[in-house]
C-alpha cells in the first residue's frame, strides 16, 4: 500500500517499509537476495528526510558562528557527511567535523533480550575549540552506545564546556527491551531524530551487517538466518 510520507515530522516506518507514492519498489540485486530481505527506507526517503533535518538543524542554531559534528564511526559516516552538506546548504553555522569511535557489537550479532554491553572507546575528537556540539549516530537501539559517548565526552572534556545535542538517523521501537535497556531509553534524550524504525536488523546507508552493505544507498532489512548460520 502506498503511504503519504510527511517529511516534516519523525517518520514511522512500518515493518513493510516505506512505499513512494506511484514508484514501484526498486529491486534488490540479485548479489544480495540471500542476505537482504526488503528495502525499508528507500534512497529518495533518506534524502528528504536528512534535508528537512539539516533545515531545522540550522535554524535552530540560528545565530551560532560554529558547530561541532562529532559522527560515531563507522555506522554513522554518511549521514553526518549528508547531513552537514545540506546544513551548509540551508545557510547554517560553520561546520567543523570530528569522529568518535566506539565498539559495542563489533561484527557480532545483536541478540534479544540483549543487556548493557561495555562499551570501548576507540577514537575520541581531537579537539573542540567551541562550545556547540552536535553528536551524529546513526541508529539508536539499546541506547547503551550514545550514552557510554556522552559521559566520555563529559568526563574527558568537560561538560561544562558544551552545549550537546544528539542527532539519530533512526531510532529502533525494540519489541521486548530488559527493564535495564528501558530505563537507558528514556535516559536518553535524542533531540532530532530522522525515523522511527521497527525491531528489525538493518544495514545501508552506512550501517553494516557483518561489514556488509555500508555503502547501499537504501537502508534494508538483513537477512538474519544468513548471518547467524555464519555463511
Amino acid at each position: 500500500m502506498n503511504q503519504d510520507i510527511n517529511y516534516e515530522n519523525v517518520i514511522k516506518v512500518p515493518e513493510g517499509g516505506l512505499i513512494l507514492p506511484g514508484i514501484p519498489r526498486e529491486e534488490i540485486s540479485s548479489s544480495m537476495k540471500d542476505r537482504i530481505d526488503t528495502i525499508i527506507i528507500p534512497e529518495e526517503c533518506v534524502k528528504k528526510r536528512v534535508r528537512v533535518l539539516a533545515k531545522q538543524i540550522s535554524e535552530d542554531y540560528k545565530g551560532v558562528k560554529k558547530l561541532y559534528i562529532i559522527a560515531i564511526l563507522k555506522g554513522a559516516f554518511v549521514f553526518a557527511s549528508d547531513l552537514g552538506r545540506e546544513i551548509d546548504r540551508y545557510g547554517g553555522p560553520e561546520l567543523i567535523c570530528d569522529f568518535y569511535e566506539a565498539k559495542t557489537y563489533g561484527t557480532e550479532i545483536k541478540k534479544t533480550g540483549e543487556e548493557e554491553r561495555e562499551v570501548k572507546i576507540l577514537r575520541r575528537p581531537k579537539y573542540i575549540d567551541g562550545i556547540d556540539v552536535l553528536l551524529v549516530d546513526d541508529l539508536n537501539d539499546t541506547a547503551i552506545t550514545l550514552i557510554e559517548i556522552i559521559k566520555d565526552l563529559t568526563n574527558k572534556v568537560g561538560f561544562d564546556r558544551f552545549r550537546i545535542k544528539t542527532c539519530v538517523l533512526l531510532d529502533k521501537k525494540l519489541e521486548n527491551p530488559t527493564e535495564e535497556i528501558k530505563k537507558l531509553k528514556e535516559q536518553l534524550k535524542i533531540d532530532y531524530v530522522g525515523f522511527e524504525g521497527p525491531d528489525r536488523w538493518v544495514a545501508g546507508y552506512g550501517i553494516d551487517a557483518g561489514e556488509d552493505f555500508r555503502l547501499l544507498r537504501h537502508i534494508v532489512i538483513v537477512n538474519e538466518a544468513y548471518y547467524l548460520e555464519g555463511s
